[in-house]
């Protein structure tokens, strides 16, 4: 047991000072931070107000006996029976329930745990339980909750309200449908754009007259012969020369209504295998196809320098596809190991070990 001892602290100590000290010193309340001009607790060589000095478990001011807990905390000597029980981390209040949450080191009342502490859904706003789902975006939800919604086609995110409904299945967020490429004269930019960027880096494409096109899901499949509902973006059409005094050309047919972003990297993809064509590396492995087209998408994302840029980023070098993921990390390490040229020659080599066959 302790006493709490009451002094005039202020008052006692300034009139030991010299007057010149005296007046620049003041004293202050550990817990309130407030001057201290009158009576103080003095208690483990801190000052408190005495309507400071609390009882952790009753709140009440400590006027006379005290115990002090191992944790450091105060109490009414009547209030000490207390001091073996848990205490909450949220409240610090002792817990009474013998049924309490034990979260991360600390323990919480049910109510103090639920309310302050247990991470919520973004969604419905509940507790979420060790059952927890955290999207690119740091979103958190329920499973539950992701069977309820519907997600973006392009971002992953739960559309929980005004979404924008393109093609059966397909759906995309506010975030994506506020940039979505809906002109074609856009679209025309973005084709220039990007083969400017790609002829920087050493991708170079010389047909004639090729244009771009914003078509619907239904167009994009009739045109590259794929049945039912399919999940890509884009894909080349070439014309035919009429003549061997003909160019042949090409049309890059993309999906309306992507979000603008995801189209540069969608016609990189489709630029490099324009490439491939017009160097007659058409014979290279699928995998080396279709990794360097990705691998071409990369190099404009890895140019945003934004989240959205990561995030298209990590959906290539995450993708367990045998042709267009396992052949994106191969054209990857190769490219960091001999730069753009050396992927270049690398298709050129293949190609061309597999004419010989």
């Amino acid at each position: 047991m302790k006493q709490a001892a009451y002094i005039i602290a202020a008052l006692l100590t300034l009139s030991l000072l010299p007057a010149e000290l005296a007046a620049q010193q003041s004293y202050v309340c550990v817990v309130c931070g407030k001057a201290i001009v009158d009576q103080a607790a003095v208690i483990d060589r801190k000052l408190y107000h005495p309507e400071c000095f609390v009882c952790v478990e009753c709140g009440r001011p400590i006027s006379g006996d005290y115990v002090k807990s191992k944790s450091g905390a105060y109490y009414h000597r009547s209030c000490s029976n207390q001091i073996d029980r848990p205490t909450c981390g949220y409240c610090y209040k002792t817990i009474l329930d013998p049924d309490y949450i034990s979260y991360q080191g600390k323990t919480y009342h049910k109510e103090c745990y639920r309310g302050h502490v247990a991470l919520k859904c973004d969604i419905c706003g509940d507790p979420l339980g060790e059952a927890v789902i955290t999207d690119f975006w740091g979103v958190h939800f329920h499973p539950r909750t992701a069977k309820e919604f519907p997600a973006c086609v392009v971002c992953g995110r739960l559309i929980t309200r005004d979404g924008t409904q393109l093609e059966p299945g397909r759906m995309l967020c506010l975030v994506c449908s506020g940039i979505s490429v809906q002109s074609p004269e856009r679209a025309r930019q973005i084709l220039e754009s990007v083969r400017e960027k790609l002829a920087r880096l050493g991708i170079v494409t010389t047909t004639l007259g090729l244009r771009i096109e914003l078509v619907s899901l239904e167009e994009l499949n009739r045109e590259r012969g794929v049945s039912g509902t399919s999940h890509n973006y884009a894909g080349v059409i070439w014309n035919s020369s009429k003549s061997e005094f003909d160019d042949a050309t090409a049309v890059i047919k993309v999906l309306k209504s992507l979000p603008e972003d995801l189209m540069f990297g969608v016609v990189a993809h489709e630029l490099m295998h324009i490439w491939q064509r017009e160097n007659g590396v058409e014979k290279a492995p699928i995998e080396l196809k279709e990794g360097s087209a990705n691998w071409a998408s990369s190099l404009i994302y890895s140019q945003m320098g934004n989240e959205r840029g990561k995030f298209f980023l990590g959906g290539l070098e995450k993708s367990n596809d045998p042709v267009y993921g396992d052949g994106y990390r191969l054209v990857a390490r190769h490219a960091d190991n001999r730069g753009v040229s050396g992927v270049l020659n690398l298709l050129r080599m293949e190609a061309a070990s597999n004419s010989k066959r």
